[in-house]
């Protein structure tokens, strides 16, 4: 019974908790330590630590460790299966979906507008962070040297990177 109790406590978590990992802990650490009484507060603190240290998402990671610190390997499949499974279907229904109306013409303008909304949304986060980043004459030329780079020669980012640690260890 304790199976199945974790596997929907963790599929109620994926489905009803929106804004990524650190958003979801609040309702994973309310169902596992005070609904649930799983694990102390203690343990989940532990938890969300190992959790963040370890590659992946953060959600799953705890997932994963709150099912096995409970039921075993077990409890670690069926916490990190339910944590996913609205996504995947959410995911499979919306891959489905574009599948079938792909070749339609509402839903091409439809998607040709979503491009744009996107397209706005990123603009309106660089024009937010901008001013916070971009504090002095060094840090603008850096920043239009590496747009440059990347625009004309579609270098890859991981060596504008490893450039950018490089100048930055000489200069200091």
């Amino acid at each position: 019974m304790i199976y199945l109790e974790m596997w929907f406590t963790f599929m109620k978590i994926g489905l009803f908790s929106f804004g990524g990992g650190y958003a979801i802990l609040a309702m994973i650490r309310q169902e596992v330590v005070v609904k649930h009484p799983w694990l102390s507060a203690s343990q989940f603190v532990d938890i969300v630590a190992i959790s963040q240290m370890t590659p992946g998402p953060i959600a799953i990671n705890a997932a994963t460790f709150i099912g096995y610190q409970k039921a075993g390997i077990l409890g670690a499949v069926l916490c990190t299966l339910g944590v996913i499974t609205p996504s995947l279907l959410i995911m499979l229904i919306v891959t489905i979906t574009y599948l079938k109306l792909k070749n339609q013409a509402w839903f091409k303008n439809v998607f040709s507008k979503l491009r744009l909304l996107s397209l706005g949304l990123i603009a309106a986060a660089l024009i937010m962070l901008f001013g916070s980043v971009i504090a002095d004459l060094f840090s603008i030329i850096v920043f239009t040297l590496s747009l440059s780079v990347t625009w004309k020669y579609k270098l890859n980012p991981f060596y504008l990177l490893l450039v950018a640690a490089g100048v930055g260890m000489l200069l200091g």
